[in-house]
């Protein structure tokens, strides 16, 4: 729907962020159906060859993040348009939260550990916080 309402609009950040969040729903809904999986006990177990992939693509990924994350952040202190600054920030937070996932992934993965449901939960949820 959000797709479809920015398809014809001159205005290339707005149809930007509209995609961008529609490809969020998308992601989300790919996670939640993953969760489910996980909950069924359908979830299959990463192979010895598996864990060798990622072990370096998430290497690699974390450095990667780690220098978008200083490189926004220096921009934000140097910036002082605030409507490319609340653009900023939001890329900042999504660099973070992906940030503190990987790293979680990889200390998973270099243990070659057993998930548990609850693990995987914890680890998508520990950084995030609520307010009751």
């Amino acid at each position: 729907m959000l797709e479809e309402a920015t398809f014809d609009l001159g205005n290339r950040m707005i149809k930007v962020l509209m995609r961008s969040i529609a490809h969020d729903s998308r992601k989300h809904a790919e996670i939640f159906e993953a969760l489910v999986e996980l909950i069924r006990g359908e979830s299959a177990p990463l192979t010895e060859e598996e864990y060798e992939k990622l072990e370096g693509t998430i290497k690699k990924h974390i450095e990667i993040e780690s220098e978008m994350i200083k490189t926004i952040t220096n921009l934000l202190e140097k910036l002082e348009k605030k409507r490319i600054a609340y653009i900023l920030k939001y890329i900042l937070d999504d660099e973070k939260r992906h940030h503190a996932l990987l790293k979680g992934l990889q200390e998973v993965i270099s243990k070659r550990e057993v998930v548990t449901e609850f693990d995987w939960l914890d680890m998508a949820w520990k950084d995030v916080p609520f307010f009751f």
